[in-house]
Order: C-alpha cells, then structure tokens, then sequence
C-alpha cells in the first residue's frame, strides 16, 4: 500500500442527540461557495464508516480526496469514535437516517454515497429511503441479508452474539478477527491503519450490542432498491466468503441503473488491503456520466 499524506481534518458534529467523528477534506473556504456547492461542480463524496473496524475507508476516502476541488466526507457511525459506545439494538434505517441528516448539518443536498459491508446496507437503505439525496451509491460487499447464504449468515451473527454474552466486547472481537483476517490481525490492522487497534476494542461493545442486532432484523427488499434513482455500483472481492457473491448476485438485478464490479485477489478487507485499486474503481465511477 502507497503512503498518502492526510489532506483532512476532525471534527465533532451533534446528530440526532449524538456526536459523530467527522472527517472532511476538499472543504471549500468560508463565503468561497454556496454550502455543499465544491468548486467544481463535482457532487461532495460522503464515505460512511462501518462496524467494528470503523475507519476501514478512511485510506480509500484519502486516495479519492487528491482529486482538486472534490469535497471528502468520512464519519464514524452512531457508537463509534468519540460520541462513545452504544449498548442497545442499532437500527439500519437509523443509521440511514443519521447519513441524511449529517448531510442537512453539513449543508450538503445530495452526495455520493459510499460504504463497505455494514455501512454498505446503511448508503443502499438512504437512496432508498431518501433517493433525492443521492448522486450516486457505491456499495461494497454488502451484508448477506438476502442471499441464498442469508441462513448460515445469520447462525453466524448469532453466535457471535453468544460469544460476547460469554466472553466481553475485546475477547469476542479477537477471535472474530483473527478468523476474518488471520490470528496476527492486531498487526496487519495497526500496519495498515495506525492508531485502529484500540478504537476496534473500545468501539466493540457497539458491535456486538448495536451493530448485530441490526443486521438481523434488517429487511431490503426489491420494493426498496425500485426507489434508488441513483446509479449503483456493487463491489464483490474474489478471495471473499461465497456469501457476498451470492448477496450482490441476489440484488444486482433490483436496481434499475446498476454494475458490478469484482477485484482480484481481493476479500472482504480489501478496503484496507488494496486501497489504491479501490480508489480506482471509485474514480471510473465517479467519472461516468450519468444516463437520464
């Protein structure tokens, strides 16, 4: 993975009673522009942090944040990062909700959409719920919900449950990515994310408390995804569990402006892993025109 120098900056924004970690690169000065408005012309990025490893974007989010004159939004979700740990059930639609309005605090009146596995089903949930909202959703490897998978998936998520009731948020966490990764992940994440280690088991109680319930009791379905009218990439990784394959393959077909794009070599980390190749895809999205 290529060095790239940090172009943004934190801050915390009240949402909803809440406060949420907020990164922000490309930030037009004050009176430069009308809020939201970039310079140039290009809809703001809003890359919206996932469950566990909450900054899992943030090098993509970076690479794409290079472009002159784009606006780069990343956050961390409700739970996560400063705003401190949730310990009842999350909600995707409140997630959804969340996004949208983060937008309204920051001025902004629609923005690409961008999410890896759980916020994945957070930006698929607000071009449904609020499709004006959204230029474009970039979705990679969403939860497997809807899958022929889903079953297995869900015995999964439940035992992981089961294993936090047993064991506590760090241990649970431990063993949850040691399998996902590989039992030295403590390196491989500090190596590739510095600083993330100690956020993932200080945010882990949301996870197992918050982020879970809420996959389990999401439902999305091809009534939902008829109300995205903004173009939609799908992004699946070769080297990935068969369940996100099956996923995109089970809901490519609901959108009515839709790719798919699948990276080498790559697995459900690959936001961390292949950064550039990620930001790449990205750009050829966010370049393409789009279609009336």
């Amino acid at each position: 993975m290529s060095e790239v120098e940090d172009p943004g900056r934190w801050r915390s924004i009240d949402v909803g009673g809440t406060g949420l970690d907020v990164w922000e690169a490309g930030v037009a000065a004050p009176g430069a522009a009308p809020p939201g408005a970039p310079a140039s012309g290009e809809d703001p990025v809003v890359v919206v942090g996932t469950a566990l490893t909450a900054d899992e974007l943030l090098p993509v989010a970076r690479r794409l944040a290079a472009e002159p004159g784009r606006r780069i939004v990343a956050y961390r979700r409700r739970g996560y990062g400063s705003g401190g740990t949730t310990t009842g059930a999350g909600s995707i639609r409140l997630d959804a909700a969340d996004l949208v309005a983060l937008l309204d605090a920051l001025g902004i009146a629609r923005a690409t959409l961008i999410g890896v596995s759980y916020s994945a089903a957070v930006v698929l949930q607000a071009a449904a719920d609020r499709p004006d909202r959204a230029a474009r959703v970039a979705a990679i490897e969403p939860p497997p919900i809807q899958a022929r998978s889903a079953a297995a998936f869900r015995v999964a998520c439940t035992r992981l449950a089961g294993e936090f009731d047993a064991l506590g948020g760090r241990r649970t966490a431990d063993r949850f990515l040691s399998r996902l990764m590989d039992p030295h992940w403590r390196l491989d994440l500090e190596r590739l994310l510095p600083g993330s280690v100690a956020q993932v088991e200080e945010d882990a109680s949301t996870f197992f408390l918050a982020d879970i319930p809420a996959l389990l009791a999401w439902e999305y379905s091809a009534r939902d995804a008829a109300r995205v009218t903004a173009p939609v990439l799908l992004v699946s990784g070769t080297a990935s569990a068969h369940w996100f394959a099956d996923e995109i393959e089970a809901i490519r077909g609901w959108f009515r402006n839709v790719a798919h794009v699948s990276v080498a070599n790559a697995d459900h980390s690959m936001a961390l892993t292949h950064p550039d190749t990620i930001a790449q895809i990205l750009e050829m999205f966010l370049n393409e025109p789009v279609s009336d």
